[in-house]
This record gives C-alpha cells, structure tokens and sequence, in this order.
C-alpha cells in the first residue's frame, strides 16, 4: 500500500483529476475503476471520482508497486543544463524572455529538453524552488505560449496558486500582452475584428462565416512609405493571431514564411538572412490578481528585441528605432 499525503498544490482539485497527474500513463477509465473498487481510498474509506480533495488529505492506493511504477512519468528534468533569460522572479513567478527558434512547450517526445517549459523546471530543480519527490500532481508551467520563432516574454507559475490566478488573469483580459513588430507599408491606428478559424493542421484563415471572434489594436511607432514599426495589443489570444490579422488588412509581418509576402522575405532572407517572423512580445502589464499574488498589481515588464531583429530594424528606421530602446 502507498499513502499520499495531500499538500498546498494538491488540494481543492478532484481525486480522478488528481490521479490522473499522479500516474500519467495510466487509463483514465483505470483510475476510476480502481476508484470504484476501493483500491484507491481518501482517509481510508470510499470515496467517488468527483471527491474534492482539502488539504492534508491521505490517499490511500492498494496497488502493487511494479504496477504503479508503470504508470508514472519517468521523466527526469534534473540532469538538463537549462539556459533561461529571466527578467523578472520571486517566490511565485518567472518572466522569461523566449528566443526565436525555442518552442515554449513540447510538441513531441523529440523536443524533451529543447523548450522553455523543460529549462524552467529543470532550473527550479537546481535551485531548489521545485522538489519532485514533495509533489505529487503539479508541475510548474507556463500561463502564456509563443510561436517557436517568436520571441519575448513567457510567465512561469511556480506553485498551483500562481498558475491558476494569472490563468484566470489571462482569460479575463487582465494581462496586457504588447508586441512589437515590422510589417509591409505605412499604416494607421486601428482595431483590427475579424474572426479566425483554423485552415489546416497549423495554418489558421480568416472566417467567412464561422469562427472565433478575434480582435487585435495596432498602434503606429515609426510609420514608414514601405515598412512600419508598430506596438500590438493582443486583445485576444488566438492561434497565429497578429500574424493573420496583419496579412489579412496587406500588412504583413518581414519575414513570416507561412503569412508574410514572399517578395519581402526572399529580399530580407538574401540581406540579413532572416528566416522567421520580426514578432517580440515586449511589454506585459498584470492587474486582476489577489491574495498571495496581489502584489503584482499594477507591475510592469519589458524585453528588448533579439539582436538580429534590432539590426535590421536601425537599418530601416535609423536614429528613429535607436532611440526607442536606449533606456
């Protein structure tokens, strides 16, 4: 028998949901058949799947361990050497400027290691901030996702409280997220309401009809006759959405190989061997929170441009980007 006793970032969730994260490889329909037969137990006694577990809870599992070893995530973050670019921490939150090229999650087994998820808890495991072997259903993560070749700023949540709070934030719009990026043409303010819908496995379109209502706010920083500087406001958080918004208004982003203008980035791909989309997050703006988290009310964070994207930016703008960023 092995018994499990319920901490600060297992409590207040269901005892399925709970075991799912527990023995990951595990059947779902499994758990809740053990569940059903007693073989998983709360305090020692029968429980149903939907039992809400409180804190200092003892699960009880009457499971060979062979077998529960089987269901477990072998996974071991410890042995990664982890290379972040951290803006911001403290005891609950990490600001983490992404490079262009890193995927902010896993998209298959081959890219163990080579995200920033992996790298985040393989550096609270060094550090200490995250003990494996004291937790039994949470994994620190991350509250926000980037396209792999966008840059700029990632939260990660480094307890239940601040994942679920700044989760919440997030969907309530009470976390500005800004960008800042160059696109085709001279462009005026506007806001951008067009719905989005998905195209095919990894390319999005603009609805007709049917889709997710999607709105974007651009906002003029250099206006130029053939390119533009310009800060955007993600209003909402669909797929590809800024990149899709401003190709869909003749304003696509340099260098966007799946949206962008092929002309434009075959001349920037030849001069400064650009392969990717000039999108950075730079700015995130938090209100929204409370409790143990309230403090951040109010904060402000800031990244700048990769190194590439700022030199082809002062070779367009001139004095006119340098002074943007001096501070």
């Amino acid at each position: 028998m092995r018994e499990i006793t319920i901490n600060e970032n297992d409590k207040n969730q269901r005892l399925d949901r709970f075991m799912v994260k527990y023995l990951p490889k595990a059947p779902k329909s499994l758990i809740n058949k053990y569940i059903r037969l007693k073989r998983i137990k709360v305090n020692k006694k029968r429980v149903e799947s939907d039992y809400i577990l409180k804190l200092n809870d003892k699960i009880q599992i009457y499971i060979y361990d062979e077998v529960l070893n089987e269901y477990k995530d072998n996974k071991v973050y410890s042995y990664l050497d982890y290379n972040l670019d951290i803006v911001y921490e403290d005891d609950n939150i990490a600001i983490i400027n992404k490079p262009a090229g890193v995927l902010s999650h896993a998209a298959s087994k081959e890219d163990y290691g080579k995200n920033i998820v992996d790298n985040f808890v393989s550096y609270l495991i060094k550090t200490k901030q995250y003990i494996p072997r004291n937790e039994k259903s949470f994994i620190p993560a991350l509250s926000n996702r980037l396209d792999r070749n966008t840059s700029g700023l990632l939260i990660g949540c480094k307890n239940k409280d601040s994942l679920y709070q700044i989760n919440n934030a997030i969907k309530n719009r009470k976390i500005g997220k800004y960008y800042i990026t160059i696109c085709k043409g001279k462009i005026e303010d506007q806001l951008i309401e067009k719905k989005i819908t998905k195209k095919s496995e990894n390319k999005m379109e603009i609805a007709q009809l049917e889709g997710k209502d999607s709105k974007t706010k651009v906002k003029t920083i250099i206006n130029g006759e053939r390119y533009s500087l310009v800060e955007v406001d993600l209003i909402t958080g669909r797929t590809h959405q800024i990149r899709i918004h401003l190709n869909s208004i003749k304003h696509p982003i340099i260098g966007d190989q799946k949206y962008g203008d092929k002309t434009i980035n075959r001349y920037f791909k030849e001069k400064y061997n650009l392969n990717y989309q000039l999108l950075h997050a730079y700015k995130l703006t938090i209100s929204g929170l409370e409790g143990n988290l309230e403090y951040l009310n109010g904060k402000e964070y800031f990244s700048k441009p990769t190194k590439e994207y700022a030199k082809i930016a002062k070779s367009i703008f001139g004095e006119k980007y340098e002074s943007i960023f001096r501070k």
